[in-house]
């Protein structure tokens, strides 16, 4: 069907129908949370944080192996950053109900922002051992552990009840667009201002979830008091999941995919360098592939949400998954590795 003329009668160009559909029905739907202010300025900041993170991350893992030549460190400096999680994050989360979330939320990213800059003068100054690393990425953990519960909360006071699954999805949109152009610039960074550059960039980074935090309006309501411990209230949750059989098939998957599903994660700058023989660059860009089969399955899944058959989506997704790991295990070329990683992004998104 060819383009009609609006009620008006003007003669409109090509393409006016198609446009009308995505400006007027698509596109608002897809953005809604990003007409709210207060999500707007969060989701921008993030977005500039999220890109120095990746670019640390990056570096960091390029490091470590520069520094021991030890895929084992590599991996053991990966798993210190996330282990404070599992023993944080739930007691964490119940803490963050009675305190301001934004406030929380400005001192974690100032002291992620103090422990990038550290990393940054240890290696400018030339004293930098893989010691430092380890001490500062446990640091890492323990204030990432008391951070992610908050930034998960904090949504809801942004946007409200009725937009929080569109934000929901948006954050999950900028973290892979992130995990884009974060390895992809911390691949050339590394070659020209070297992992110290890298850390620094990070650190001024946070500026823009500090300053877009500074500007956000929002009202602290604290919960009514229910007289229960802290320790009372997680055991309340963990009943919760226990009771519940869709809850603890799923926490139970997530539990497998954190500990099987993406423990080739920590090993790319090892398959880089030994596996592909290649630099720096060639590392971002493999991380980079991984993020663009991320964001493309987070587009798919938002595209096809309202589907029946999640459940075998799911289930697809994690056998693929699976798969695909044992192929890239055997793969030796690297062109041939990057679409391997792209493939294993976009079905790790339908787990993740």
């Amino acid at each position: 069907m060819g383009d009609k003329k609006p009620d008006n009668g003007r003669t409109v160009y090509p393409g006016y129908n198609l446009l009308r559909l995505f400006t007027g029905g698509v596109l608002p739907r897809t953005f809604a949370a990003l007409r709210v202010r207060n999500y707007r300025l969060y989701w921008f900041g993030n977005a500039v944080s999220l890109v120095g993170t990746w670019m640390q991350n990056v570096a960091r893992g390029w490091l470590v192996l520069e520094l021991t030549n030890s895929p084992f460190l590599v991996g053991l400096e990966t798993s210190i950053t996330w282990l404070p999680a599992l023993f944080i994050s739930l007691p964490a989360g119940v803490l963050a109900d009675h305190f301001n979330k934004r406030n929380l939320m400005v001192i974690t990213q100032a002291l992620l922002a103090v422990l990038a800059l550290a990393l940054a003068v240890l290696y400018w100054t030339g004293v930098i051992r893989i010691g430092h690393i380890l001490v500062i990425s446990a640091l890492t953990g323990v204030i990432i552990a008391f951070n992610s519960p908050v930034r998960l909360a904090i949504v809801s006071e942004l946007v409200g009840r009725d937009l929080v699954l569109n934000a929901v999805a948006l954050n999950s949109a900028v973290f892979n667009a992130a995990r884009i152009v974060g390895p992809s610039i911390a691949g050339v960074a590394l070659g020209v201002i070297g992992a110290g550059g890298c850390f620094a960039i990070n650190s001024v980074s946070f500026l823009g979830i500090i300053v877009a935090l500074a500007f956000v309006r929002l009202k602290h309501a604290r919960p009514e008091p229910t007289g229960e411990s802290l320790w009372r209230r997680i055991a309340g949750g963990l009943r919760f999941v226990a009771r519940h059989r869709d809850m603890r098939v799923l926490m139970v998957m997530i539990a497998v995919f954190s500990s099987f599903g993406i423990v080739y994660l920590p090993l790319m700058p090892v398959f880089a360098r030994d596996v592909f023989g290649v630099g720096p660059g060639g590392y971002g860009a493999m991380m980079a592939g991984l993020g663009v089969g991320a964001l493309t399955g987070v587009l798919v899944l938002a595209t096809i949400s309202r589907t029946r058959h999640r459940g075998r989506i799911l289930v697809a997704g994690t056998t693929l998954l699976g798969l695909l790991l044992v192929l890239f295990g055997l793969v030796r070329d690297f062109r041939t590795g990057i679409a391997v990683l792209v493939a294993l992004g976009f079905c790790q998104s339908s787990v993740a």
